[in-house]
């Protein structure tokens, strides 16, 4: 393999590695409409299990954050911060206190 093709293969797992925190961001927000739905209808254990889901998001999100350029990681931390936002508000409504 050449300096080329391993340069490729890390551009690859770069584009990669954006694109997935990105999915995961989204999955979080999913979650957190979902919970809240769940809490609209009385349902609090279940917003409570997406409240848990969103929050092992969010440590995955923040473990991969050190490997993205700086500005990837710019726009996904201000993207995480509203996914906290709507977190915390989430478990304000909840009742449930934030670690």
């Amino acid at each position: 393999m050449d300096d080329e093709e391993i340069r490729e293969l890390y551009d690859k797992i770069a584009r990669t590695r954006y694109q997935f925190l990105r999915t995961e961001l989204r999955t979080c927000i999913m979650a957190l409409e979902m919970a809240e739905y769940e809490l609209s209808v009385g349902n609090s254990p279940v917003a409570e299990r997406e409240v848990v889901s969103v929050e092992k998001g969010i440590r995955t999100i923040q473990g991969f954050l050190p490997e993205v350029s700086a500005e990837q990681r710019t726009e996904l931390q201000a993207r995480l911060a509203d996914v906290k936002a709507m977190l915390d508000s989430l478990k304000v409504e909840l009742n449930t206190p934030s670690p």
